[in-house]
């Protein structure tokens, strides 16, 4: 998944009335009854309540360190339908630009939904803020809301996601230490009716009005990287091969080895120079090892070092090699091997350029 992150700019538009006599939730959001009895029309006096999970069950122990929370905004206002026991949405001033068909499916919902967020997203004003998962926001009136999770305290957290097929689509992130969490937009209509057998609520179904409502949001979950720098100083140079160390690198999270190459630097010269390793989980550990210093350098530590990668911080090991006096000369060359169609496997020495 590629994520690109999105500015924040504000603007609002008008007011619109939209008749609509079926709700379908949006792909990926379920939602829990909670009320039991007879069937009764709908009371748009009563107030209404929302509880809102990111889902992936899997991902709980974990998911419980990124310290979510939900933005919900009102989209619309429920309004009857004279003769029916449904309603009509009407598009607050905000939201006005949005409109839905007579039966919308699950597209047309994950596009309106896209629709609010980038207007509320741009701008808007939530009906309740930083509501913590998994508890439940109170007093609500009937309508259309959306709803927005987000890792509290993080300041840019819209982001553009774009999935296998290159379709790009508005998110929002969550981070725990070792994983960043996307988590889609989602619409909920309050009150609502259950789901038939094939997942879809409409408000002119059968059943009960649900006023008490339990929502779980559809997210994705990647791991964080980080980087590690390998800081090498030559304290003095025998003038007559180019100095070539190599160092063996590998990362390991948990039992898991996550990363393992070699990487190499040359002097012609005293003095210090740098390499740096980009994307390595976060949480990693770290074993940088030299395991060639040529014929006439030694190392001041034999052994290898560690590091720990975190996130948004670059790792550092060092290591120092001093000329032994030997005047015996020496030097290395890492070959790379690549496969091509029609002509098989070949070879490219690597060279340090610096």
């Amino acid at each position: 998944m590629k994520i690109k992150f999105k500015n924040q700019k504000k603007g609002f538009a008008g007011r619109a009335l939209c008749p609509l006599l079926a709700f379908l939730l949006v792909c990926g959001l379920a939602v829990t009854p909670a009320l039991d009895g007879t069937a009764r029309a709908v009371d748009f006096d009563q107030s209404c309540s929302l509880k809102v999970n990111p889902g992936g069950g899997e991902f709980a122990e974990d998911l419980a360190k990124a310290d979510v929370v939900v933005d919900l905004y009102q989209v619309a206002k429920a309004i009857p339908v004279n003769g029916y026991d449904t309603y009509t949405y009407e598009f607050l001033q905000e939201y006005q630009e949005l409109s839905l068909s007579g039966q919308p499916d699950n597209e047309e919902w994950k596009a309106l939904s896209q629709k609010a967020a980038a207007i509320a997203l741009n701008g808007g004003t939530p009906k309740i803020k930083d509501q913590p998962v998994s508890e439940t926001a109170e007093n609500l009136e009937c309508g259309l809301y959306l709803a927005v999770a987000r890792g509290k305290g993080i300041e840019d957290y819209v982001v553009t996601s774009q999935d296998e097929a290159g379709n790009a689509s508005m998110a929002t992130i969550a981070r725990s230490t070792e994983y960043i969490y996307t988590i889609a937009p989602a619409l909920i209509s309050l009150p609502a009716k259950e789901a038939d057998a094939d997942g879809t609520i409409h408000t002119a179904g059968d059943g009960d009005w649900i006023y008490d409502m339990t929502a779980v949001l559809k997210l994705e979950r990647d791991l964080r990287y980080g980087s590690l720098e390998i800081t090498k100083t030559l304290s003095s140079f025998e003038t007559k091969d180019p100095a070539t160390f190599v160092f063996a690198v590998e990362a390991k999270l948990g039992e898991q080895t996550v990363y393992s190459d070699v990487v190499s630097m040359s002097f012609t010269a005293p003095g210090q120079k740098k390499t740096l390793i980009e994307k390595i989980p976060v949480g990693a550990v770290v074993t940088v090892t030299e395991v060639y210093s040529g014929a006439v350098y030694t190392p001041e530590i034999t052994e290898g070092q560690t590091a720990v990668i975190e996130a948004d911080s670059i790792a550092n090991v060092s290591f120092v090699n001093h000329y032994n006096e030997t005047n015996k000369g020496g030097g290395a060359i890492i070959n790379q091997f690549d496969y091509k169609a029609g002509s098989g496997w070949g070879w490219t020495k690597i060279t340090d350029e610096e």
